[in-house]
């Protein structure tokens, strides 16, 4: 996975960090993720100290990312649906 770069366009590997420096320019631009809806995780982009780049980029789910996503779903419905049981059991017998 690669983005790129707001100042030069030259591709920078990996997913977007707080701070990250351009391998091309060396500029140093800064990132955070955005709440947007859709599928893929949408990040603005800046160079530090020049607003007038900003940009979003929308950067897709890689395989391993997704597979990480489907067990984190699966454990964390399968907790809550054995909290709710047992609040319901401590429920019957409270009363």
């Amino acid at each position: 996975m690669s983005f790129p770069c707001p100042a030069c366009q030259a591709a920078i590997p990996g997913r977007p960090r707080w701070l990250r420096r351009c391998p091309a320019c060396g500029a140093r631009i800064r990132s955070r993720a955005v709440e947007a809806g859709g599928g893929a995780p949408v990040y603005e982009l800046e160079v530090s100290g020049q607003p007038e780049t900003r940009r979003l980029v929308e950067i897709p789910w890689d395989a391993a990312q997704e597979r990480q996503l489907a067990r984190w779903l699966l454990w964390s419905s399968v907790i809550t649906l054995g909290l709710v049981v047992v609040l319901y059991v401590l429920a019957r017998f409270a009363s």
